[in-house]
């Protein structure tokens, strides 16, 4: 991530900027009040929005190392509370957004867990730029282990972490944790009335067969479920085609 203007640089802005995770680790050592700094930052999303931000919202959009976030957290556990003054995003939406290691988001959730149910203005929690960034399931697994209920959390556009994760073309295991953690979300349909089946279909992707199965084997199971008759759900099932499907081709999920 570039910064196009900066102002009130210390030492520790310095090394996070040069990405000098040695330096920025003693700095922490040493100066722990350098971490609670804040800076004014041009450019710290997509090049155009200016926000104010600590050295932790640094180190996480440059992807920092496990161990230079433990050191910036560390020094100063408050911060990884607060949020930048743009998006108003915590340290752990901005690491999810910039495709952190499991063992840097971990480390974060160590010292705040409600990071991971914490929402930004768009109504957005971590997972759901985790799952738009292609986050390793370590990183959901963590999320999800946080708070469980994340599967569940919709932003300003009624998009499900499941959404996103299918509209960006995830790893099956990621769409499988998700449909673990909240199986009804199969069915759950967007502002402009997407599921995540209808998302995956518009998109291409080496596993986009292997998804479609598992979403259509969820919905199948759903569908053959105890409320099976009930009118809205035979209405729903025939809007997907399920009622046609005959049940030896459902695989297993």
């Amino acid at each position: 991530m570039h910064f196009s203007n900066i102002w009130g640089n210390t030492d520790l802005t310095n090394a996070i900027i040069k990405e000098d995770w040695t330096s920025v680790i003693a700095i922490c050592e040493h100066h722990p009040s350098s971490a609670r700094v804040w800076t004014r930052r041009v450019g710290f999303f997509d090049g155009e929005h200016e926000s104010h931000v600590l050295p932790l919202h640094q180190a996480c959009a440059l992807y920092a190392p496990r161990d230079a976030v433990e050191a910036i957290a560390r020094a100063y556990p408050e911060g990884v509370r607060m949020k930048e003054t743009s998006f108003k995003r915590t340290a752990c939406h901005i690491a999810c957004q910039s495709g952190a290691t499991g063992e840097a988001v971990s480390v974060l959730l160590g010292f705040y867990p409600e990071a991971a149910q914490a929402k930004d203005n768009l109504g957005r929690m971590p997972i759901h730029y985790a799952c738009s960034n292609g986050a390793s399931l370590e990183v959901i697994e963590s999320i999800l282990s946080a708070f469980p209920w994340a599967a569940r959390g919709t932003d300003c556009h009624g998009w499900l972490p499941l959404h996103v994760a299918c509209h960006f073309g995830a790893s099956t295991e990621i769409v499988t944790a998700l449909l673990n953690a909240h199986p009804d979300s199969i069915h759950v349909r967007t502002e402009k009335g997407s599921t995540a089946l209808t998302l995956v279909r518009k998109i291409n992707c080496k596993n986009k067969a292997e998804i479609v199965h598992l979403l259509e084997d969820e919905a199948w199971k759903n569908w053959h479920g105890p409320m099976r008759d009930h009118p809205s759900h035979r209405s729903r099932a025939e809007e997907t085609g399920l009622h046609h499907r005959r049940r030896g081709s459902a695989r297993a999920a």
